[in-house]
């Protein structure tokens, strides 16, 4: 299920009071009728049944495994629960929980078999007017019935659209951050290497050519001459030492700045709470290999959104033995029958690449062990 913002609570809300305003008609009804405390039990005990389903069906927790054929068991126990009620009485008011079921459908299955569930909602009302209660204008009722279901599932379809639309936005925001670090730290990269070369061929030939003149006149000249050439000269060569550090430093210093844009791809995550925790020592010379960092992380909070559901994650980078080690977990689930798709099979050639390795846990969440050996810089 979507994690409820402030709207979808107030629905869930209504949700209980709409049950209960259904209680009080149908056993209003049944008692009116005189239909015998043993119906009145069965009634009260298949609207008992119906709330808890509905409360395990539709509650706000975040998934552990087997979580979605629990709700799937839950939502069978209303539907059964509607089926018991409208076999011992005739209240029309039922339908709302018929309505009900409907809406909550598309959060179970597919889109095609919550059309194919609402249709069956359909029929049975369809035939519980005509065939057990022979209501008058069945016809009528049936239609203005199947409309409200049709009703509550498109509206459910309409919000699941439009969760999966603002993640897909989120999530090419994400990747926009993680390209535009890349890119940053790869142009980076490009202008040291550019001004080193440049400070070594322009200005170190340069002063090359100054000390050797300098060292020239030392020695055609005397005098006061000769010994203000001479400190000249030192100055000339303690510049070209300084130059020569500098050019050093700068082709030396091709360390990629992982935090800030780890740290900007996170902070962009709805329903979700992220922790960061990276090696303050940690040291990422290629280029690459950030891109396959970046790509990791968020291919996994893409993931826990998408099918696991969780409502935290941590993320832990560091280094240990030379290689960069990177530990997801989430506090989501999978099923027992879940299989490797296309997202965590490109993360893992990414890593493969880099001679790398993944492993995968699911025991206790979600959690992805990543550990890739840092080559030197070129």
């Amino acid at each position: 299920m979507y994690k409820n913002t402030l709207a979808q609570i107030l629905e869930g809300s209504l949700g209980y009071v709409a049950w209960a305003l259904v209680c009080y008609l149908t056993l209003s009804n049944a008692a009116s009728a005189n239909d015998g405390a043993l119906v009145l039990g069965g009634i009260v005990l298949a609207l008992l049944l119906y709330i808890v389903g509905f409360y395990f069906t539709t509650r706000e927790q975040q998934y552990v495994r087997m979580d979605q054929r629990k709700r799937q068991l839950s939502f069978l126990l209303q539907a059964l629960a509607v089926l018991a009620i409208r076999t011992l009485t005739d209240a029309g008011v039922i339908t709302i929980l018929s309505v009900a079921l409907a809406a909550q459908l598309p959060f179970l299955m597919s889109r095609l078999n919550a059309l194919f569930g609402t249709l069956i909602l359909v029929l049975v009302d369809f035939l519980f007017n005509v065939l057990f209660w022979h209501t008058a204008d069945a016809l009528i009722w049936s239609g203005l019935g199947a409309a409200f279901h049709f009703f509550a599932l498109i509206m459910s379809q309409r919000v699941i659209q439009e969760q999966e639309a603002r993640d897909q936005i989120t999530a090419l925001n994400r990747e926009l951050l993680a390209t535009q670090a890349l890119l940053e730290e790869s142009a980076k990269q490009t202008e040291r290497l550019r001004i080193s070369r440049d400070l070594h061929d322009g200005l170190g030939h340069n002063l090359t050519a100054l000390i050797l003149k300098l060292q020239y006149l030392t020695h055609t000249t005397d005098g006061d001459t000769k010994t203000r050439v001479s400190e000249v000269h030192q100055l000339a060569r303690l510049l070209m030492s300084d130059v020569r550090n500098t050019v050093h430093e700068m082709r030396d210093d091709t360390r990629i700045r992982l935090r800030e844009g780890l740290q900007a791809m996170v902070s962009q995550v709805p329903r979700l709470d992220i922790e960061l925790h990276m090696d303050p020592n940690l040291t990422v010379n290629q280029v690459e290999l950030a891109e396959t960092l970046f790509r990791c992380v968020q291919e996994a909070i893409t993931n826990s959104l998408k099918h696991g559901n969780a409502s935290q994650m941590r993320i832990q980078l560091g280094e240990q033995d030379g290689d960069i080690t990177l530990e997801i977990r989430d506090n989501g689930g999978c099923p027992m029958d879940w299989r490797e798709g296309a997202g965590l099979g490109g993360m893992r050639e990414r890593i493969e690449a880099l001679s790398g390795r993944l492993d995968i846990l699911t025991r206790e969440g979600f959690q992805l062990s990543i550990r890739i050996p840092q080559l030197e810089a070129l």
